[in-house]
């Protein structure tokens, strides 16, 4: 199986140059996956979510943070801490971003509010093959 990301970035206001540029890339990837799933992430001081479990290989994983709670209705500007292995903040989402990145297969790939609201998050993970 391939997963072939492809990121395009353009900047023509912040640099005297204009940026733009596309990256692709084949991945080659295995079981087990995951499909695109929306899940609600607990607020401040609740247990973080797991979205992926440590296994035996790395995994391609995307995050976007949808900018609702998880009602799906009401907006949050809360943002969205992603951890690694239970407490290492790896990065924060606010609301409407999203990451695509690696995961070592020996760390859990976690969730949680940085506050008192939940957030609606949609997931994706694939396996390196």
């Amino acid at each position: 199986m391939a997963l072939v990301p492809t990121l395009t970035l353009t900047d023509t206001t912040t640099f005297s140059d204009e940026i733009s540029f596309s990256v692709t890339d084949s991945l080659t990837t295995a079981a087990p996956s995951q499909s695109l799933t929306k899940v609600a992430i607990a607020a401040s001081g609740g247990s973080a979510t797991t979205l992926v479990a440590a296994g035996s290989a790395n995994q391609y994983v995307f995050i976007r943070h949808t900018g609702y709670q998880s009602d799906g209705t009401s907006a949050t500007t809360n943002q969205l801490a992603i951890e690694l292995g239970g407490n290492t903040d790896l990065l924060r989402l606010s609301a409407n971003e999203w990451c695509f990145f690696t995961s070592k297969s020996s760390e859990a790939v976690e969730a949680l509010s940085s506050s008192s609201q939940t957030i609606l998050v949609e997931y994706a993970y694939w396996t390196q093959g």
